[in-house]
């Protein structure tokens, strides 16, 4: 997706400023970042009586005495360390209260605003009302924007204000249903099969009977994630005879379950099922005693990706979320709140780093928020009975600085960062390149990291399963172990980094060796 010039606001996160210079006393919402569209054209201000939907996200009570828990709960030597909340307990002691919902209620309605839905965890308001009711009580512009192929969709284009009375209770709101993400898949041409045997499919690609082998998965120790639940978000449902027929092929006997949620309405097979198919099947075929439950949503917006992140933290049932999409990075106040209670809970949240390089500086949201998980790609070669063989950075494995995060602390100190003062990304890596699928009643080969991230979350089934416990962010128990428990990447680049010993901003810290970092942690 190319830009034509078009530099417009998304991602709303609430900051104390001065007020709008309107005579309007409120607080102002700026742009946490202006995210630059790609095939977007702004089609002017949106007609005052159009609808438009907003998300209103509140704050967590004694955010200092959380953000003390959350470090604690990733610190081997503190005696909170791995005791995660439940839903409940996190909503006693952190979420927002009934009567600060209400409040915020009132006046949405008062303002003319229609409350469509309160989120479970009361974190997630959504209401509706004109645009002009919307940019009178916000104190903004919605314009309607057109997204290439997508439906017509709104944003704001100028910075909003909060009324004060709500500014004590509000965390974020936002103001648009941009596609701010796409999925991190694509199909390979391929030109000859020079690979057979068990560890490939028909068109010549790897499989994840391939991986199990090569980077030595628990599952080849007897560990294949029973007991244990996976999350995908994605726009797409997968047909169970493609399921079924990628797993008879090796065959891989399923002792797990795959089951569907619907968020915001969510549902069918579309464009994106390729990414489903690839998701679902490596997962369920790494871990064949695990559950996968997909969290479908109507389409790649920020509001349907918030809403299907803030479903799973108060389902609490997946501990591992595969995110196989992305796009330039923006900060996303709801999404961090749901993964910061998902945290509390031991989820731990994964996602793909990008497909475009080094993306001229510009990496990729969720993968490049400090408590997901960001998983670049590689080019594997196994050998001929399967074992591992060599691996080179993916020329498109998405990597590089965040322009808005600072550097966790779990980075501080890694030698070979590309900076030291803020988030570097990815954190790992694994093949991209290339996989057979089975997808809409036939094989296609799928390149891309949208293929690792789902096989981390394989792995991470199973060391749950080994050590009988979640690990919420993993992040802060990868970065201490040994170097032995990863290969390391050392040959190619994403454009702008190369691979080479050590941490590198194309492959993070390599590829796992999947029993030996499984008994390390």
């Amino acid at each position: 997706m190319r830009c034509h010039g078009l530099w417009l606001a998304i991602g709303l996160a609430l900051t104390i400023g001065a007020p709008a210079q309107t005579g309007y006393s409120g607080t102002v919402l700026d742009a946490a970042s202006v995210l630059r569209l790609r095939d977007g054209t702004d089609l002017g201000r949106r007609s005052p009586g159009a609808p438009v939907t907003v998300a209103v996200t509140l704050r967590f009570n004694r955010e200092s005495e959380l953000h003390q828990l959350l470090d604690e709960l990733s610190d081997p030597g503190s005696s909170n360390y791995h005791r995660f909340l439940t839903p409940a307990q996190f909503a006693e002691r952190f979420g927002p209260t009934r009567d600060q919902a209400e409040t915020v209620i009132t006046e949405l309605n008062k303002a003319g605003f229609q409350v469509s839905s309160v989120a479970a965890n009361r974190l997630i308001i959504h209401a509706t009302a004109p645009s002009v009711v919307v940019e009178n009580f916000f104190k903004t512009e919605i314009h309607s924007v057109s997204q290439g192929v997508h439906e017509e969709h709104y944003m704001n284009v100028t910075p909003a204000t909060l009324p004060e009375g709500l500014a004590a209770l509000v965390r974020g709101v936002r103001l648009d249903n941009l596609i701010v993400a796409h999925k991190m898949s694509r199909r390979v041409n391929i030109v000859t099969n020079t690979i057979r045997g068990p560890i490939t499919g028909p068109d010549g690609g790897y499989t994840p009977v391939a991986l199990a082998w090569s980077f030595n998965f628990p599952v080849q120790h007897g560990y294949d994630g029973t007991g244990h639940t996976a999350a995908v978000i994605i726009d797409s449902d997968v047909a169970d005879s493609d399921l079924s027929s990628f797993f008879a092929y090796f065959p891989i006997t399923r002792t797990g379950s795959i089951s569907r949620e619907s968020v915001d309405g969510g549902s069918g097979i579309n464009g994106d099922v390729d990414e489903t198919a690839l998701d679902v099947e490596t997962i369920a075929s790494l871990a064949p005693g695990a559950n996968v439950i997909i969290y479908i949503i109507p389409e790649l917006s920020s509001q349907a990706i918030d809403d299907a992140a803030n479903q799973i933290v108060s389902d609490n049932t997946a501990e591992a979320v595969n995110m196989s999409f992305g796009g330039d990075e923006y900060q996303d106040t709801t999404f961090e709140a749901a993964v910061e209670q998902g945290n509390t809970q031991g989820i731990t949240f994964v996602a793909s780093s990008g497909d475009n390089g080094s993306n001229g500086g510009v990496v990729s949201t969720p993968a490049a928020e400090p408590r997901v998980l960001g998983v670049g790609g590689t080019n594997y070669t196994a050998q001929s009975n399967g074992a591992y063989g060599s691996e080179t950075a993916w020329s498109g494995s998405g990597g590089g600085v965040s322009q808005i995060f600072t550097i966790p602390s779990y980075q501080k100190g890694t030698p070979g960062l590309a900076s030291t003062t803020y988030r570097n990304v990815p954190d790992i890596s694994f093949p991209s390149y290339y996989t057979d699928t089975y997808v809409s009643g036939g094989w296609v080969g799928l390149e891309g990291t949208s293929w690792s991230s789902p096989t981390y979350v394989g792995l991470q089934l199973e060391i749950n399963q080994i050590h009988n416990q979640r690990f919420g962010l993993v992040n802060t128990n990868i970065y201490p172990v040994s170097e032995t428990d990863f290969h390391d990447i050392a040959h190619g680049s994403n454009g702008e980094y190369s691979a080479k010993k050590g941490y590198d901003n194309v492959t993070g810290r390599g590829s796992p060796r999947g029993w030996t970092l499984a008994n390390s942690l």
